[in-house]
């Protein structure tokens, strides 16, 4: 029996909820909005970098015309928000408050380490690769900064005592993860110092700390760290003292951009204020305001240090080059939603000296788009339509914003197609959990609507573009099936969260579920059939290395480097149900260790060296690996058997019953029947039904012609017709609607004259 499931004790709250993501069966591809953009200069290579909210990372080739996937690093458990790239190690960070490294020019998405000294989520980086330096910053203020040479990290703000971190000696090669980041264990952990579970030795900010931080940018010499703010300030910091330097006001509204110059003393920002600002760092003064955009400014990034162009976009879809010497800008594209990141190709093929740039665009849709524009912008005289006056101090209070409405209203921008896409998946925007509590719609971003089966781990029809909630009630059942799990599309993709005791809560004969050779009266717990098929391969290793270790062979059978099985040692998923996700993309697991750190493993990438409890949770390793009791607490239902009134049929030996809540009333029908026939009484059984089910037995055969009627059983609740493909438990809901009295039917012979009805049942009685 698994502990305290039932005794309200406070394990329960403690309890680790473990989550089964759905991926796409077109896996290369992401099915979520890209957040973040990184172009990296490659001798000889074009590498693109496309971080997203289905957390993940890919690395495409784009040398050529068609974009081609090189890698999807995976291990966030949510979405990833920023980039950073130093040397051959990228670094990503993530809602799931940890900053993840990983060997940038892997072919299996290598990963090296998870550092989680955040207290909340993670949303954007900025590195020093000359000093090896990288600094992220997120929610509650935090900013950390991480010497990727020694593994020493230290918090800059809030500031607070630093502990003591041992750490081992540099590592060498400068863009090489060290053994202070890469030698421990696989899976997790904190680099550096901290607690003895992985948090560090921070303690809560007080109540009113400084606002959240959304953009951060550091210069290549690691002198000067700027921290965008929802203060609508920017926070200036040394990372070489630590010592705040100053604070830059001016926006009105938080900074999403901020990009600061190679000696650290010119700064550009945007905000959602929808200006883009320069400031002169030493006299800590705006020098120039931009209103370029209509609505908040997510990202800008100007190719030369003396930020004579710059390039910016955000929430209202537009791409717009600025000339900060002439004080004007142009649009040059138009995206179809907010475009949350910018990376410039200023090398389209054509050399640096070509007639086009590049620019790659990441927008809330799975997309990413690459525009080709003219390398020159155009004369502000010489295409009027285009190119307009942004700077504050030379236009007239209206002029300029009438100009720029008008370009957007009238879609002028220099080019109208992207030359490349990358494509993605149309990623899940909306989802209903059907009564059934095994079926789950789902709609995407283009509308479309999927029915799928969270057993089979896929979509089983497609509908194409209906309306959802139409849909849903269609489909809709008079079932009560206990809710078991919840449902989440926050990936761009399904999936289903599992925590006890609510997790072991549904049941379903296994004859229902299509397994062959099984007693009638054999049942299967949904919560435990989904843990045994997503740990089966933890299980599987886990086996494999107590049995190797028992036979003195070691610890045997612990996978590729990537973490997949080798051949010929496929983990045994048919012996469990063979229609169980099988033949697609297999689903990847979710959980948290006991520290609270969050991970990620494709169902088929557990080596069998996940701890127990640390980071298996025990209540899941009691049902996958000591076959724990997890009968559900409310199984049974009580009800009375009764003869109707008038009806002249004797009662039964025993009229009050147990039975569990999902026996359906054909076979209580049939049950009565046996006990009135003890009493030489023969009935046949007819059933009636709202829903004629898939797998219902045929109907037996019509009277003989000339013969007299058979007598037939008929099933009264509360003066309706019992329909025989209910369970107990929906009957109880949805036609008896007595939740704390005894569930009652009544039994006479059916008079062909008298036609009681069925209960008429909708949406609405639910």
């Amino acid at each position: 029996m698994l502990p305290n499931f039932r005794g309200g004790g406070s394990r329960l709250l403690k309890e680790r909820k473990v989550s089964v993501v759905f991926r796409h069966s077109e896996e290369d591809k992401h099915c979520a909005g890209v957040e973040s953009l990184l172009l990296p200069a490659v001798p000889n290579h074009k590498l693109l970098f496309t971080a997203s909210r289905d957390s993940t990372v890919k690395r495409w080739d784009v040398a050529g015309p068609e974009p081609v996937l090189e890698a999807s690093f995976e291990g966030h458990a949510d979405w990833v928000n920023d980039l950073a790239l130093i040397g051959d190690l990228l670094i990503t960070c993530s809602n799931d408050q940890t900053v993840r490294l990983w060997k940038a020019g892997s072919d299996n998405g290598q990963h090296l380490h998870t550092l989680s000294y955040h207290t909340d989520y993670v949303t954007c980086l900025a590195a020093a690769p000359q000093r090896s330096l990288v600094v992220s910053a997120g929610l509650r203020a935090e900013i950390f900064m991480l010497n990727i040479e020694t593994g020493k990290h230290q918090q800059l703000y809030p500031r607070v005592p630093q502990p003591a971190a041992p750490t081992s000696p540099a590592a060498g090669v400068a863009g090489a993860a060290p053994a202070s980041l890469v030698d421990s264990d696989p899976h997790g952990g904190v680099a550096g110092g901290g607690s003895a579970h992985g948090h560090p030795a921070v303690p809560e900010p007080p109540s009113g700390h400084p606002g959240s931080v959304y953009a951060l940018a550091l210069n290549p010499s690691g002198t000067l760290i700027a921290a965008g703010t929802s203060e609508a300030l920017i926070r200036l910091l040394d990372p070489r003292s630590g010592k705040k330097i100053a604070k830059l006001r001016g926006h009105h509204d938080t900074v999403r951009a901020l990009q600061v110059n190679a000696a650290g003393t010119s700064l550009l920002s945007g905000a959602s204020d929808g200006t883009i600002r320069l400031w002169d760092v030493g006299m800590q003064r705006c020098v120039q305001t931009y209103k370029v955009h209509g609505d908040s400014v997510w990202t800008l990034l100007s190719p030369d240090d003396t930020f004579s162009t710059i390039y910016s976009a955000g929430r209202d879809r537009a791409i717009y080059r600025t000339d900060t010497h002439s004080r004007t800008s142009e649009l040059l594209a138009v995206e179809e939603g907010g475009v949350r990141a910018l990376a410039l190709d200023p090398e389209d093929g054509e050399g640096s000296t070509g007639t086009n740039v590049g620019i790659w665009a990441a927008t809330p849709s799975s997309n990413v788009n690459k525009w080709l524009v003219p390398r020159e912008a155009a004369a502000p005289d010489g295409d009027g339509r285009r190119s307009f006056s942004v700077a504050r101090r030379s236009q007239g209070p209206l002029g300029s914003a009438r100009h720029r409405q008008s370009l957007e209203a009238n879609r002028q921008p220099v080019t109208r197609h992207p030359a490349v896409t990358i494509p993605g998946v149309p990623g899940i925007i909306a989802h209903e959990v059907l009564t059934d509590r095994r079926h789950v719609l789902t709609q995407d971003a283009r509308g479309h609507v999927a029915l799928w089966d969270v057993l089979a781990g896929a979509p089983v029809v497609q509908y194409g573009k209906v309306d959802l909630e139409a849909k849903r009630r269609e489909l809709w059942e008079p079932r009560s099936v206990a809710p078991w799990f919840s449902a989440d599309n926050r990936l761009g993709c399904l999936s289903i969260s599992l925590e006890p005791p609510g997790a072991f809560a549904a049941e379903e004969y296994a004859s229902a579920l299509e397994y062959a050779g099984v007693a009638d009266d054999c049942k299967v717990n949904y919560g435990k059939m989904v843990l045994e098929c997503a740990f089966a391969m933890w299980r599987h290793r886990l086996a494999q290395s107590l049995s190797g270790a028992a036979a003195g062979g070691g610890g045997g059978g612990g996978g590729g480097a990537d973490g997949h099985g080798g051949e010929g040692d496929a983990c045994p998923f048919p012996e469990m149900w063979p229609k169980f996700w099988q033949g697609r993309a297999l689903p990847a697991v979710m959980c948290s260790r006991h520290d609270g750190q969050r991970w990620r493993r494709l169902m088929d990438a557990f080596d069998g060296t996940e701890a127990e409890p640390s980071e298996i949770p025990t209540w899941v390793a009691d049902v996958v690996l000591r076959n724990a009791n997890v009968t559900p607490k409310e199984a049974k239902c009580a009800f009375i058997l009764m003869p109707a009134e008038g009806s002249n049929l004797p009662s039964l030996m025993q009229s009050k019953l147990n039975a569990p809540r999902i026996l359906q009333v054909h076979k209580v029908a049939h049950y009565c029947c046996s006990k009135l026939q003890e009493q030489g009484i023969q009935l046949e059984v007819r059933p009636v039904y709202l829903r004629r089910p898939p797998n219902a037995p045929p109907d037996p055969p019509p009277d003989p012609a000339g013969a007299p009627p058979r007598p037939v059983l008929e099933l009264v609740c509360n003066g309706m017709a019992a329909p025989y493909e209910m369970s107990l438990s929906s009957v109880k809901k949805y036609v008896w609607k007595k939740k704390n009295d005894d569930l009652v039917f009544h039994f006479r012979i059916k008079d062909p004259a008298v036609v009681v009805p069925l209960p008429v049942l909708g949406p609405s009685n639910s």
